[in-house]
């Protein structure tokens, strides 16, 4: 039984927010604010929150406790190992470790059908002539075995009794616990043995793949939207045709056109083979990508999400893998690198106050308070440089960021850093920027490398580079037609997930997607982790894209 006022803990890692962790754990960020007045003003890495334990929820949260194990934990709140495995894909035998959640669904356990080995005794009146070996034969049981029922018998007499064992198996009902012990090791093989069991593939021979897009292959004019969908389609056919010869596997491609309609989402999925697919790539629509999510989740099929930045289904479905980092996890990524490649620096903020502000710019502020020195410039118009190099000291290193991503910023602030730049030698400067800027690359070019700029995205494409060249000619050869011009490229986008997702399968390490090294694709890269034990796979990849001055070389990095 839950009290009613029970509570667990979590400690805070990087990336989360308020919002998230009250989406993880069903509650609200007012209720947190409440458990945890420290964090009004912004949670803190390695802060150990306490959170109310919702009693009337199936599942409950548990805080694992030092020396506590899966075997423990599964006695102490009634429920199988089986089912903590599965309802929290994120642990495993290996990794069950105290501090962290888990969700489970107490009071679960049933008990388990066994057949119960026993012997029965028969008593049998010995005849004239009968011996061991002919009683024994007689009923079907072994020298060894009747005399050792009989242990005062050495000599048969007419008359006198032998007993005759029968061994019978019958079904008996034991607890879910009856083979828990109290060794370790024992235990650990049983849980490694469950945990096996629970990650075997559907079909060892076959990798199954289905496309539910929306082709509009009914319309006689298709618009630029479905044709990138296509084009998606085309970029993993490549992928596919790239890594079959080094597979046994058979790869199956299944095709299907949404019409961008949930109702054909819906009868699509009530197809018979949809249940054994491996994988499923979702369309953008946020209805249509709950649908498939829910049903990946029911049937043990993997979902994808490739194009939709919002999404949150994540949070709740152990089957669900989100390619776009949400923004939360990119801004602390992007913060910790800002302070580490900037640190010395001083922070120039140009703030263009008829725009939209970047969601990044007030975290930005309340993490480097007090760490470096910062200064706010109004750009109401086009920045004037010289009025701009007035307050920048000699021998001083400054980094400047717009508080917007918009183009037009850039007009107002580029003529007058550029124009520094040029007469100021007795400075260090750069300016940082945003993944909206990597549609202007052709715009500003020459401006942002001769200024040094720094951008931060979820994708980039270095289209100078050899593999793009023979990739472009590769889908020019196959199909006729070059790809659609577009940020990012569809046709790149679904080669990457193709050849990432397909290595997975084909290698056998779909148990456990998160993975210590990125796979660095032509466009987008993969560095998949779990946000919760019971969550499906956020693409943690960043990349920081560095124009440098002085050349035409731009440096890509990925964190």
């Amino acid at each position: 039984n839950v009290p009613e006022k029970a509570t667990f803990t979590h400690t805070v890692e990087k990336g989360e927010t308020l919002y998230g962790l009250s989406k993880t754990y069903n509650t609200t960020p007012e209720e947190i604010i409440s458990n945890n007045p420290e964090v009004r003003n912004g949670l803190k890495i390695g802060q150990v929150l306490t959170f109310s334990q919702h009693g009337k929820q199936d599942s409950i949260f548990i805080t694992i406790k030092s020396g506590e194990t899966l075997f423990s934990t599964a006695k102490k709140y009634s429920t199988t190992v089986e089912d903590i495995m599965k309802g929290n894909p994120g642990i495993s035998p290996t990794n069950f470790k105290a501090g962290d959640v888990i969700r489970i669904v107490p009071n679960s356990a049933r008990p388990v059908e066994k057949e119960k080995v026993f012997t029965e005794f028969y008593p049998y009146e010995i005849k004239n002539g009968d011996t061991f070996e002919s009683v024994a034969r007689e009923n079907n049981v072994s020298v060894e075995n009747l005399m050792a029922a009989n242990p005062d018998t050495d000599k048969l007499k007419k008359g006198k009794m032998l007993y005759i064992p029968v061994d019978k198996t019958e079904t008996v009902l034991v607890s879910p616990f009856h083979d828990y012990d109290n060794s370790i090791s024992s235990n650990e093989q049983k849980a490694e043995e469950i945990y096996q069991d629970i990650h075997d593939t559907k079909d060892e021979d076959s990798i199954n793949i289905a496309l539910m897009l929306p082709y509009m292959l009914k319309s006689s004019t298709p618009s630029k939207s479905a044709m990138l969908f296509t084009e998606f389609y085309k970029g993993l056919l490549l992928a596919v045709n790239e890594i079959k010869n080094k597979t046994n596997k058979q790869i199956n491609i299944y095709n299907y056109d949404t019409e961008n309609s949930l109702a054909t989402v819906k009868s699509i999925l009530a197809k018979a083979e949809l249940k054994n697919m491996d994988i499923i790539f979702a369309p953008d629509d946020a209805s249509q990508i709950y649908e498939i999510a829910e049903f990946g989740k029911n049937n043990d099929v993997n979902v994808v999400n490739a194009f939709s930045i919002k999404s949150e289904d994540y949070i709740n479905n152990s089957r669900f893998f989100q390619i776009n980092i949400p923004h939360s996890y990119m801004n602390t990524k992007v913060i910790e690198w800002f302070e580490s490649n900037f640190n010395g620096y001083e922070i120039m903020f140009l703030n263009c106050t008829d725009s939209e502000e970047k969601e990044i710019i007030p975290q930005l502020k309340q993490h480097i308070e007090g760490k470096f020195a910062s200064h706010n410039i109004e750009v109401s118009s086009i920045l004037s440089g010289d009025s701009l190099s007035l307050s920048l000291q000699p021998g001083g290193k400054y980094v400047f960021i717009p508080n917007s991503s918009s183009k037009k910023i850039l007009n107002r602030i580029i003529p007058a850093l550029s124009n520094i730049k040029n007469n100021r030698f007795d400075i260090d400067m750069s300016l940082f920027g945003y993944p909206e800027w990597i549609l202007y690359i052709d715009d500003y070019n020459n401006e942002f490398h001769k200024i040094d700029t720094h951008i931060y995205s979820r994708f980039y494409a270095d289209y100078s580079s050899e593999q793009i060249r023979s990739f472009k000619a590769d889908f020019n050869e196959w199909y006729g037609e070059d790809m659609i011009y577009a940020t990012p490229q569809f046709g790149l986008l679904g080669y990457d997930t193709g050849r990432f997702f397909l290595d997975a399968y084909i290698n056998d390490t779909t148990d456990s997607f998160e993975r210590n090294e990125d796979f660095s694709g032509l466009q987008n890269d993969f560095l998949f982790e779990r946000t919760s034990n019971w969550s499906g796979f956020v693409n943690k990849a960043v990349y920081f894209i560095h124009f440098a001055p002085y050349n035409n070389s731009v440096i890509r990095t990925i964190k």
